[in-house]
């Protein structure tokens, strides 16, 4: 997996498995984002990565995980529980939506 593929993977695995990292006007931002796009992972990975210097706390739960991920040789195995997810336009797309109503269910009362 290139390093544009494991960005925009594991942004996607924060969607899934983290989405109370993103308000709704972040699903709105990347969505408009996505949408603007072309549908090739470099384009998509770029704008997630600048997406991601506006928005550090979600930027260090990324780099937290790309640490787990992205190991060397010699060292324990990577994390094999971030599943590979197809990595295109219309799915990234569906993933921030399907984030939103995820998002709302695992909200815990203040």
């Amino acid at each position: 997996m290139s390093d544009h593929e494991t960005t925009v993977n594991i942004f996607v695995h924060l969607l899934n498995t983290q989405p109370s990292l993103f308000s709704a006007e972040d699903r709105i931002t990347l969505i408009k984002l996505i949408n603007n796009q072309p549908d090739d992972i470099i384009s998509l990975s770029n704008a997630i990565s600048d997406w991601l210097s506006e928005h550090p706390e979600v930027d260090k739960a990324l780099a937290k995980l790309e640490k787990i991920v992205v190991r060397g040789p010699g060292d324990k195995q990577a994390n094999t529980n971030i599943p590979k997810y197809e990595l295109d336009k219309k799915n990234i797309l569906n993933e921030i939506q399907q984030s939103s109503s995820s998002a709302k269910e695992t909200k815990k009362p203040t």
